[in-house]
């Protein structure tokens, strides 16, 4: 998806929203989203709350971030990386042109990496090794951009991967020095590919998960799916509950759900302009979805969820 945030640039900028399993909800660190943005010098975002964690590597440019409300600003440099608690009230912010690769994510160890993390390190820290928590989240980030099948057993592994470089690195972190982490590693990462992956076999429903996240906006029939993996559609709906704990209908209307709360906070696009770029047909029946999922009208949740400055 193309971001629809003032501040960032349309060109080069690409996010993706996930829709984890149930088995994931309950067992795994999992993505929430994932992305590259290129921001504009005089970017600003706070929030609330947003229910997730977010890692931030700073490949270009800098960011002030403040975690929590009425703390002081860190400043975080071009090699540098940023966690943050997103259920809590926080802000970040870019004087200057900055590039930032980035991970909203959640599961049921996710709070106790944060606090271990956040207590040695604070929000802002460098590494002094940091190729390998970089390599990590561009897999991340690169799983997505290619449509490439989603394992989340493997997701998980890669964000415990970069949590557990992050936890490592405090005794480091003291003394690297400001900016040090080679910001042209990040570039080289990111020019890394994947190959679709083979749509038969024990991962074809990861694969019909990738293909979701990347053509919300389109009708995704559960016809049409079945096809991407040579199934009938009997045989797909009950191998894609198996596997998910989800019909494709509920996952597909869940997925759309996600996309269009995160559009809610983070943009002022209209509701047609939201209902076209995540698969609703009209505003109206996603009004009245969108109520029976969360109890608020679409722009209550806008209005309860973001501060904008």
């Amino acid at each position: 998806m193309k971001p629809a945030e003032h501040g960032i640039t349309n060109e080069g900028s690409e996010f993706y929203i996930y829709t984890p399993s149930k088995t994931a909800l309950r067992t795994f660190l999992h993505p929430l989203r994932a992305g590259f943005f290129h921001y504009e010098a005089g970017y600003r975002q706070e929030r609330s709350s947003f229910d997730s964690f977010l890692i931030m590597a700073i490949r270009s440019g800098s960011f002030d971030v403040v975690s929590k409300f009425g703390e002081s600003a860190q400043h975080a440099s071009a090699g540098d990386f940023v966690l943050v608690d997103c259920y809590a009230h926080h802000s970040y912010s870019t004087a200057e042109d900055s590039d930032v690769l980035w991970l909203h994510f959640d599961g049921p160890t996710a709070r106790a990496y944060y606090e271990l993390i956040h207590e040695r390190l604070g929000s802002v820290f460098s590494l002094r090794e940091p190729g390998y928590a970089i390599t990590q989240l561009t897999k991340i980030y690169e799983t997505f951009h290619m449509a490439a099948r989603i394992s989340e057993p493997l997701m998980a592994k890669y964000i415990t991967d970069v949590l557990t470089e992050f936890a490592l690195g405090a005794d480091d972190a003291a003394s690297a020095p400001a900016g040090d982490g080679g910001s042209g590693s990040a570039a080289s990462a990111l020019g890394g590919a994947c190959g679709l992956a083979a749509r038969r076999g024990p991962h074809a429903i990861e694969s019909v998960l990738a293909y979701i996240a990347n053509h919300l906006n389109e009708p995704l029939t559960v016809g049409e799916l079945a096809g991407l993996v040579y199934m009938s559609e009997y045989h797909f709906i009950r191998v894609f509950k198996k596997e998910t704990g989800y019909t494709p209908y509920a996952y597909v209307l869940d997925a759309r759900m996600h996309a269009a709360k995160y559009r809610l906070i983070n943009s002022d696009i209209s509701l047609r302009q939201l209902c076209e770029e995540c698969g609703f047909t009209d505003t109206s029946s996603f009004c009245a979805a969108f109520k029976r999922k969360t109890g608020l009208t679409p722009m209550e949740f806008r209005k309860h969820s973001e501060i904008r400055q």
